[in-house]
């Protein structure tokens, strides 16, 4: 079995078929960002993750740098080195709608707030537990070098108080939401308050995730998960489940919480077990999965495969057979 090891690309942002010289360029970048002086003024909680992020970058770099201990390293870790060089957007798990996204300027595109919750926007192409995408570098700085002034309870959630950070709703339409999810107790109303918690949420999270806004809200993960729960109560949607596991998962991988992360775990498992063809749900399965310590690779590898079986003629076909191609896989 092939050792686990971090994945240096997702470290320094870049795809595993970029050049020598496009990684030397993120990683002078990311030096520099992640400097000790343009932390020193930083909380101390934020001074140690970016020494952290410092150290992930070095060993990326000095695995990277080298041709042949790179060879190596993409023979180990099973990357592609050949084939449609596309550009892989690093970033956590998907917005609510059960697709990761690749390509940067759909994702951004997919990101405009005038979208609503009925209307899912596609989820970014993070490729998993590979480390963070260049929204949250972006979003260190935000953090450390600007005043973030923050807030409790919905109008926090809704209402960002990060400069350069615009959630999709805004606290009058979250509540909207709320108030139709419990005014008409429909499934429908309820997922649509889910996606929208889950949405602002996801933007907080891939925008700013060391911000001590984001930090404070993670409970708010849970109310997600209690959102699409009641949903399912009124009516069954393999997708929903997916998309409650996914909330759970990052609430324990956020708080952490490892009884969360094996709820939503149980989840997959179980639609799994239960031969799912719901493509979104087999996508986040699949995000799942790979996110894992140690990650299940081969199993998150035959999610992938389903939904190009089920589902040829899909958007999530695509979605997956970019995932398999960024791991070598077919």
């Amino acid at each position: 079995m092939r050792r686990e090891q971090p994945d240096h690309y997702a470290v320094l942002q870049v795809s595993p078929r970029a050049s020598q010289s496009e990684i030397a360029a993120a990683y002078e970048r990311l030096r520099e960002l992640y400097s000790a002086e343009r932390t020193a003024e930083a909380a101390p909680e934020l001074q140690t993750l970016a020494a952290e992020k410092r150290g992930q970058i070095e060993r990326a770099y000095q695995a990277l740098a080298d041709e042949s201990r790179r060879a190596a390293y993409d023979q180990e870790q099973g990357f592609a080195t050949t084939g449609d060089p596309a550009r892989l957007d690093y970033a956590p798990l998907p917005p609510a709608r059960g697709r990761e996204r690749v390509d940067v300027v759909v994702a951004a595109e997919r990101r405009q707030p005038t979208q609503r919750a009925s209307h899912r926007r596609g989820p970014m192409a993070w490729l998993l537990s590979l480390g963070m995408g260049a929204a949250l570098v972006a979003a260190l700085l935000l953090v450390l070098l600007s005043g973030v002034r923050t807030s409790g309870g919905a109008a926090a959630l809704a209402t960002p108080t990060i400069r350069g950070v615009t959630l999709p709703f805004t606290e009058l339409q979250v509540q909207q939401f709320r108030s139709a999810a419990e005014g008409n107790n429909t499934a429908e109303s309820w997922i649509a308050l889910g996606n929208a918690l889950f949405d602002n949420l996801q933007t907080l999270r891939e925008q700013a995730p060391l911000s001590p806004q984001y930090r404070g809200l993670l409970q708010g993960w849970l109310d997600v998960a209690a959102a699409y729960e009641r949903a399912l109560t009124l009516r069954e949607s393999a997708t929903v489940r997916a998309d409650r596991a996914v909330a759970l998962f990052n609430y324990g991988q956020d708080a952490p919480d490892p009884r969360r992360v094996a709820d939503a775990v149980a989840e997959v498992e179980r639609g799994l077990a239960n031969g799912v063809n719901e493509p979104r749900a087999l996508i986040n399965y699949g995000l799942i999965l790979a996110q894992l310590e140690p990650p299940r690779r081969e199993e998150a590898f035959a999610a992938w495969r389903k939904v190009r079986e089920v589902a040829p003629q899909s958007p999530e076909a695509g979605s997956a057979e970019r995932l398999l191609r960024s791991y070598g896989q077919s």
